[in-house]
Protein backbone atom coordinates (compact mmCIF):
# COMPACT_ATOMS: atom_id res chain seq x y z
CA UNK A 1 0.00 0.00 0.00
CA UNK A 2 1.22 3.57 -1.05
CA UNK A 3 1.28 6.23 1.75
CA UNK A 4 -1.18 9.43 0.29
CA UNK A 5 -1.22 12.26 1.76
CA UNK A 6 -4.57 12.02 2.75
CA UNK A 7 -7.94 14.35 2.13
CA UNK A 8 -9.89 16.98 4.06
CA UNK A 9 -9.28 18.41 7.62
CA UNK A 10 -7.03 16.06 9.90
CA UNK A 11 -8.69 15.33 13.38
CA UNK A 12 -5.66 16.86 15.32
CA UNK A 13 -5.06 20.49 13.98
CA UNK A 14 -1.91 22.16 15.07
CA UNK A 15 -3.53 25.44 14.52
CA UNK A 16 -6.75 24.40 16.37
CA UNK A 17 -4.05 22.67 19.16
CA UNK A 18 -2.10 26.40 19.36
CA UNK A 19 -5.47 28.41 19.73
CA UNK A 20 -7.15 26.43 22.18
CA UNK A 21 -3.88 27.22 24.63
CA UNK A 22 -3.60 30.75 23.42
CA UNK A 23 0.18 30.21 22.63
CA UNK A 24 2.28 32.32 20.44
CA UNK A 25 6.03 32.22 19.81
CA UNK A 26 7.91 34.86 21.12
CA UNK A 27 9.35 35.67 17.58
CA UNK A 28 9.20 34.83 14.59
CA UNK A 29 12.73 33.87 13.91
CA UNK A 30 13.84 30.49 15.19
CA UNK A 31 17.11 28.60 14.44
CA UNK A 32 16.65 24.41 15.09
CA UNK A 33 19.82 23.18 16.10
CA UNK A 34 19.92 19.22 16.19
CA UNK A 35 23.16 18.19 18.03
CA UNK A 36 24.16 19.25 21.56
CA UNK A 37 27.42 21.27 20.71
CA UNK A 38 26.17 23.67 18.33
CA UNK A 39 23.58 24.35 20.66
CA UNK A 40 26.12 25.64 22.85
CA UNK A 41 27.81 27.57 20.70
CA UNK A 42 24.35 29.73 19.85
CA UNK A 43 23.86 29.77 23.52
CA UNK A 44 27.55 31.37 24.00
CA UNK A 45 26.90 33.86 21.03
CA UNK A 46 23.26 34.81 22.16
CA UNK A 47 22.76 38.41 24.30
CA UNK A 48 19.82 38.58 26.69
CA UNK A 49 19.06 34.89 26.88
CA UNK A 50 16.03 34.26 28.53
CA UNK A 51 14.63 30.46 28.66
CA UNK A 52 11.28 30.19 26.68
CA UNK A 53 8.39 27.55 27.01
CA UNK A 54 6.81 26.53 23.71
CA UNK A 55 4.11 24.45 23.24
CA UNK A 56 6.07 22.20 21.02
CA UNK A 57 8.20 19.12 21.84
CA UNK A 58 11.83 20.31 21.72
CA UNK A 59 14.55 18.99 24.34
CA UNK A 60 15.50 22.76 25.04
CA UNK A 61 15.00 26.29 23.95
CA UNK A 62 16.14 30.00 24.54
CA UNK A 63 15.58 33.70 23.10
CA UNK A 64 18.10 35.93 22.51
CA UNK A 65 19.31 39.11 20.82
CA UNK A 66 21.49 38.59 17.70
CA UNK A 67 23.09 42.00 16.19
CA UNK A 68 20.08 43.30 17.59
CA UNK A 69 17.13 40.97 16.73
CA UNK A 70 15.35 38.66 18.32
CA UNK A 71 16.11 35.15 17.82
CA UNK A 72 14.57 32.24 19.03
CA UNK A 73 17.19 28.65 19.62
CA UNK A 74 15.57 25.26 19.86
CA UNK A 75 17.11 21.51 20.43
CA UNK A 76 14.40 19.48 18.81
CA UNK A 77 13.88 15.14 19.13
CA UNK A 78 16.29 13.99 16.62
CA UNK A 79 14.60 12.23 13.50
CA UNK A 80 11.45 13.56 11.37
CA UNK A 81 8.66 12.55 13.36
CA UNK A 82 9.26 14.82 16.50
CA UNK A 83 11.39 17.32 14.42
CA UNK A 84 7.87 17.88 12.13
CA UNK A 85 5.87 17.98 15.34
CA UNK A 86 7.76 21.20 16.50
CA UNK A 87 7.91 22.61 13.56
CA UNK A 88 4.05 22.32 12.76
CA UNK A 89 3.02 23.56 16.22
CA UNK A 90 5.26 26.28 15.98
CA UNK A 91 4.05 27.64 12.88
CA UNK A 92 0.68 27.44 14.15
CA UNK A 93 1.97 29.17 16.84
CA UNK A 94 3.76 32.67 14.38
CA UNK A 95 6.80 31.44 13.51
CA UNK A 96 7.65 32.32 9.98
CA UNK A 97 11.55 32.01 9.19
CA UNK A 98 13.54 28.61 10.02
CA UNK A 99 17.23 27.53 9.77
CA UNK A 100 17.81 24.15 10.77
CA UNK A 101 21.37 23.28 11.75
CA UNK A 102 22.43 19.88 11.99
CA UNK A 103 24.95 16.92 10.79
CA UNK A 104 25.60 14.51 8.16
CA UNK A 105 27.43 11.95 6.47
CA UNK A 106 29.62 12.52 3.41
CA UNK A 107 28.20 9.88 0.51
CA UNK A 108 30.75 11.78 -1.73
CA UNK A 109 33.96 11.88 -2.05
CA UNK A 110 33.75 15.62 -2.66
CA UNK A 111 32.81 15.95 0.90
CA UNK A 112 34.96 15.21 3.64
CA UNK A 113 34.80 15.67 7.34
CA UNK A 114 34.50 19.39 8.86
CA UNK A 115 33.22 20.41 5.07
CA UNK A 116 29.81 21.87 4.78
CA UNK A 117 26.41 20.51 2.68
CA UNK A 118 23.81 23.12 2.10
CA UNK A 119 21.07 21.12 1.03
CA UNK A 120 19.01 22.33 -2.51
CA UNK A 121 16.71 19.29 -2.77
CA UNK A 122 16.33 15.68 -1.47
CA UNK A 123 15.42 11.79 -1.82
CA UNK A 124 12.88 11.08 0.71
CA UNK A 125 13.37 8.39 2.57
CA UNK A 126 11.69 9.32 5.75
CA UNK A 127 7.94 8.21 6.35
CA UNK A 128 6.48 11.40 7.46
CA UNK A 129 6.85 13.89 4.54
CA UNK A 130 4.81 11.34 2.44
CA UNK A 131 1.73 12.93 4.91
CA UNK A 132 2.28 15.80 3.50
CA UNK A 133 3.12 15.65 -0.53
CA UNK A 134 3.17 13.06 -3.29
CA UNK A 135 5.44 10.18 -3.81
CA UNK A 136 7.04 12.50 -6.77
CA UNK A 137 7.53 15.21 -4.65
CA UNK A 138 11.34 16.58 -4.60
CA UNK A 139 11.84 18.88 -1.63
CA UNK A 140 13.67 21.70 -1.55
CA UNK A 141 14.34 24.89 0.76
CA UNK A 142 13.67 28.14 0.49
CA UNK A 143 16.45 29.57 -2.27
CA UNK A 144 16.16 32.97 -1.10
CA UNK A 145 17.15 31.81 2.50
CA UNK A 146 19.64 29.15 0.82
CA UNK A 147 21.77 32.30 -0.76
CA UNK A 148 21.83 34.46 2.52
CA UNK A 149 22.91 31.37 4.25
CA UNK A 150 25.78 29.90 2.06
CA UNK A 151 27.10 34.13 1.57
CA UNK A 152 27.23 34.20 5.83
CA UNK A 153 28.86 30.70 5.52
CA UNK A 154 31.37 31.58 3.25
CA UNK A 155 32.44 35.17 4.44
CA UNK A 156 32.74 34.09 8.22
CA UNK A 157 35.11 31.02 7.16
CA UNK A 158 37.15 32.94 5.24
CA UNK A 159 40.49 31.23 4.33
CA UNK A 160 39.85 28.22 6.40
CA UNK A 161 40.21 24.78 4.13
CA UNK A 162 36.71 24.06 4.41
CA UNK A 163 34.71 22.79 1.30
CA UNK A 164 30.73 24.36 0.86
CA UNK A 165 28.88 22.54 -1.23
CA UNK A 166 25.36 22.69 -2.52
CA UNK A 167 23.35 19.53 -3.36
CA UNK A 168 21.49 16.82 -2.86
CA UNK A 169 20.62 15.00 0.38
CA UNK A 170 19.21 11.87 1.62
CA UNK A 171 17.26 11.77 4.33
CA UNK A 172 16.50 8.57 6.06
CA UNK A 173 14.73 6.76 9.40
CA UNK A 174 16.70 3.68 9.11
CA UNK A 175 20.36 4.40 10.13
CA UNK A 176 21.63 0.99 9.87
CA UNK A 177 20.36 0.26 6.68
CA UNK A 178 22.16 3.07 4.85
CA UNK A 179 23.52 0.32 2.76
CA UNK A 180 26.89 0.28 0.19
CA UNK A 181 24.70 0.02 -3.07
CA UNK A 182 22.29 2.95 -1.93
CA UNK A 183 25.63 5.78 -1.34
CA UNK A 184 26.87 4.59 -3.99
CA UNK A 185 23.47 5.00 -6.26
CA UNK A 186 22.58 8.06 -4.92
CA UNK A 187 26.20 9.74 -5.04
CA UNK A 188 26.03 9.03 -9.21
CA UNK A 189 22.70 11.33 -8.80
CA UNK A 190 24.07 14.25 -7.00
CA UNK A 191 23.33 13.41 -3.19
CA UNK A 192 26.09 14.72 -1.14
CA UNK A 193 25.13 13.39 2.34
CA UNK A 194 22.55 11.35 4.05
CA UNK A 195 21.16 12.55 7.77
CA UNK A 196 17.27 11.79 9.19
CA UNK A 197 15.29 15.04 9.52
CA UNK A 198 15.86 17.60 5.92
CA UNK A 199 13.68 16.26 3.58
CA UNK A 200 11.01 16.21 6.23
CA UNK A 201 11.50 19.63 7.14
CA UNK A 202 11.88 20.51 3.87
CA UNK A 203 8.54 19.51 2.74
CA UNK A 204 6.59 20.68 5.69
CA UNK A 205 7.84 24.23 5.32
CA UNK A 206 6.91 23.98 1.80
CA UNK A 207 3.38 22.78 2.30
CA UNK A 208 2.80 25.69 5.14
CA UNK A 209 4.31 28.42 3.07
CA UNK A 210 7.23 29.57 5.49
CA UNK A 211 10.47 29.66 4.73
CA UNK A 212 12.79 27.52 5.52
CA UNK A 213 16.59 26.01 4.73
CA UNK A 214 19.03 23.86 6.16
CA UNK A 215 22.76 23.55 6.63
CA UNK A 216 25.09 20.57 7.78
CA UNK A 217 28.51 19.87 8.90
CA UNK A 218 29.79 16.76 7.31
CA UNK A 219 30.64 14.91 10.58
CA UNK A 220 31.17 11.39 8.86
CA UNK A 221 31.94 9.67 5.89
CA UNK A 222 30.37 6.57 4.32
CA UNK A 223 31.61 6.43 0.45
CA UNK A 224 34.93 4.83 1.51
CA UNK A 225 36.01 1.07 2.13
CA UNK A 226 34.95 1.55 5.64
CA UNK A 227 33.05 4.18 8.06
CA UNK A 228 34.63 6.84 8.70
CA UNK A 229 33.01 8.37 11.71
CA UNK A 230 34.86 12.58 13.07
CA UNK A 231 32.33 13.61 15.80
CA UNK A 232 35.09 14.49 18.31
CA UNK A 233 37.12 15.95 15.91
CA UNK A 234 38.36 19.26 16.15
CA UNK A 235 37.31 19.92 12.44
CA UNK A 236 33.94 19.37 13.14
CA UNK A 237 33.74 21.12 16.00
CA UNK A 238 35.35 24.44 14.38
CA UNK A 239 32.98 23.83 11.19
CA UNK A 240 29.82 24.04 13.87
CA UNK A 241 31.06 27.33 15.29
CA UNK A 242 31.16 28.90 11.80
CA UNK A 243 27.79 27.89 10.45
CA UNK A 244 25.95 28.27 13.91
CA UNK A 245 27.33 31.74 13.47
CA UNK A 246 26.15 32.10 9.73
CA UNK A 247 22.97 30.51 10.66
CA UNK A 248 22.15 33.11 12.89
CA UNK A 249 23.50 36.22 11.02
CA UNK A 250 21.32 34.57 8.02
CA UNK A 251 18.15 34.69 10.08
CA UNK A 252 18.46 38.29 11.26
CA UNK A 253 18.86 39.41 7.92
CA UNK A 254 15.70 38.43 5.88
Amino acid sequence: MCISPGKGKPIIDPFERIKARKARVPCEKFVFILAEYPFKVAKNLLEDIEEVKLYAPVLDSMKGLFNGVEVCVVKPYFSAPPSVAALELLIAAGAKKFIVVGEAGAIHPLLRIGDVLIPTWGVREEGTSYHYMPPDYTPKPSFKLVHVLEEEVRRIKGRRRIKILRGGIWTTDAIFRETKNKVEEYSKMGVLGVEMEATALMTVAEYRKVDLAVVLSISDELYGKEWRPGFKTRKLKRTERIIVKAALNAITKI
